[in-house]
């Protein structure tokens, strides 16, 4: 007889926040993704017929990439599709896993507080000193600040889904 044992539902705040990381990880994928796209299809075309790149594509695709790792990390904790040992992980027993959950969640969560706070801490810094891209003068504050808020967010993700999953609440679905 397999007899499951039901988990508590997940709280509706959880359910709350959790819809808040999909939209906003799928909005800003979408976004991000087309116009990458379009910047380097653009450039390449331009660059091959013409002879003419599209000057700073290589600035706004870099700095496009460090957004979309970025505004990520919250939505993939979440999700988790981070990277992890499955072939190890799968062999491990309930406890064991446990305390890798605990262990990686640790880590995980020090790594974005200390990201939040290195890019809080660099934000005056750039903006006093007009930091920027090299070809079009793109400041860095504005991505700082997303980083900062993102990595406050992944924290966040982080100390929820590890709440609820000593708490044996239901984490996934």
């Amino acid at each position: 007889m397999n007899e499951q044992i039901d988990e508590p539902a997940r709280p509706e705040f959880a359910r709350t926040f959790d819809r808040f990381l999909r939209l906003s990880y799928k909005v800003s994928m979408v976004v991000l993704l087309t116009a990458m796209t379009l910047m380097i299809g653009l450039d390449v075309i331009l660059r091959m017929v013409v002879g003419m790149p599209v000057r700073g594509v290589h600035d706004m695709v870099g700095l496009g990439l460090l957004l979309l790792f970025v505004l990520a990390l919250p939505y993939s904790w979440r999700g988790d599709f981070h990277v992890r040992m499955d072939m190890l992980y799968g062999q491990y027993g309930p406890g064991m896993k446990r305390f890798v959950d605990l262990l990686t969640a640790f880590a995980a969560g020090i790594f974005a507080l200390l990201l939040a706070y290195q890019a809080a801490r660099y934000i005056p810094h750039m903006m006093k000193g007009q930091s920027a891209s090299v070809t079009l003068g793109i400041l860095y504050w504005p991505f700082t600040v997303a980083i900062m808020v993102s990595a406050a967010v992944f924290a966040l993700s982080i100390m929820l889904e590890t709440v609820l999953q000593f708490t044996k609440r239901k984490t996934r679905g």
